[in-house]
């Protein structure tokens, strides 16, 4: 029986009233809303029954535009500011069949789903309870949506450190319904290292679970490198560079403050910010530890953790990707396609193969699947 091919990296665009139809009733009129104009030509995020500034750079309706508008800056050569907005409001999205058929087209097998509206909010509440309360709002709708699809569609769940201990009841029933993986955003909760043991009950409970964490990028002002434009808003291109280094500052923290060391069985991955950096980055935090590790909390290097504990989610075209498997081997990275967002990549399998053609069969194997599987901890 072949390998499973995997797709490490998919989104759901989640529908906008979500919030309003799965939310605990007490929450109901604070809840994340996204109002459309009179005339629908743009909209409002709105918290706390407040209305989020708009980016002066990027209105809010470009901005679903961008988290739906996969294959057009790639088939169709669009710029951003040319995309079709109209998939928006496509309620196709929330068609997990028409999924199912774009994973056959593909030629996938399986397909992680992470969401897409909490990668907005998740930045935004800063209250735990309503923060809690969003995160248990969203793993109903996202189990309700893939009931009868769960042999291939992998939804995973959104947990938010704001409130650790809702975050471990959170996980204890997001176990029990079966979901193997949650999203973790790469984001500091009022300042704290993600290896901060206020959030140990976190990652121990995940630990002892056998659940995966996906760090992945969140949309929020203070991603790395904002500081650098605190006079103008430098656009929505710098922040699209940048905000993919908050998973690997995500990362480092929990590598940094010991969080491997207290949770030896934990598994954690980067999602959605290459892999290009992983070959410095160990080497740069090896060399650290050699001589000032103890100033850490540490007990081994960061070579050793990353064969025992972590994994790294690759783009499909990365031309460094088949130097880094050299260095690295070949058994701690995966692909994806980031559908349906218009930074994904299409034809992800063919262009892995692509990308890796100068690799043994069973190299492509372990990075179109098994990798995936064995982070997720799925046969």
């Amino acid at each position: 029986m072949s390998t499973p091919i995997i797709d490490g990296d998919s989104h759901f665009m989640e529908p906008f009233d979500l919030w309003l139809r799965y939310i605990d009733p007490a929450f109901r009129d604070r809840c994340a809303q996204f109002p459309i104009s009179d005339d629908g030509t743009e909209m409002d995020i709105v918290i706390e029954g407040a209305p989020i500034p708009r980016s002066e750079s990027l209105s809010t309706l470009q901005l679903f535009g961008v988290a739906t508008g996969y294959g057009q800056k790639e088939h169709e050569g669009r710029r951003l500011g040319e995309i079709d907005t109209h998939f928006v409001f496509d309620q196709g999205l929330e068609d997990m069949g028409e999924r199912i058929r774009f994973l056959d087209r593909e030629g996938f097998d399986r397909q992680y789903i992470f969401p897409t509206l909490g990668l907005v909010w998740e930045g935004l509440v800063e209250d735990p309870a309503l923060a809690a309360a969003h995160c248990r709002a969203y793993n109903r709708w996202a189990l309700d949506a893939t009931e009868g699809y769960r042999e291939r569609l992998f939804p995973f769940g959104h947990v938010s450190l704001r409130d650790p201990s809702a975050a471990v009841k959170e996980l204890e029933l997001l176990d029990a319904a079966g979901v193997r993986g949650v999203f973790i955003a790469a984001l500091a909760p009022d300042g704290r290292s993600l290896g901060h043991t206020d959030f140990d009950a976190v990652w121990d409970c995940a630990a002892q679970l056998g659940m995966a964490i996906g760090l992945h990028l969140v949309v929020h002002p203070h991603y790395v490198g904002h500081d650098w434009y605190r006079d103008r808003d430098p656009g929505f291109m710098f922040l699209s560079m940048n905000c993919i280094q908050d998973p690997r500052m995500a990362l480092t923290t929990m590598v940094y403050d010991g969080v491997f060391e207290r949770f030896p069985k934990l598994r954690v991955a980067t999602i959605e910010a290459a892999s290009g950096w992983v070959v410095e980055w160990i080497d740069r935090l090896d060399y650290r530890f050699s001589y000032m590790g103890h100033t850490s909390q540490m007990g081994r290097p960061a070579s050793e953790i990353f064969e025992t504990n972590l994994w790294v989610s690759a783009d499909p075209h990365e031309r460094t990707l088949p130097f880094t498997l050299e260095l690295l081997g070949d058994h701690k990275f995966f692909t994806g396609s980031d559908y349906p967002h218009l930074e994904g990549f299409t034809d992800p399998v063919r262009r892995t193969r692509e990308t890796l053609s100068g690799l043994p069969d069973t190299s492509l194997d372990r990075i179109l699947g098994a990798n995936a599987a064995e982070f997720l901890g799925i046969g």
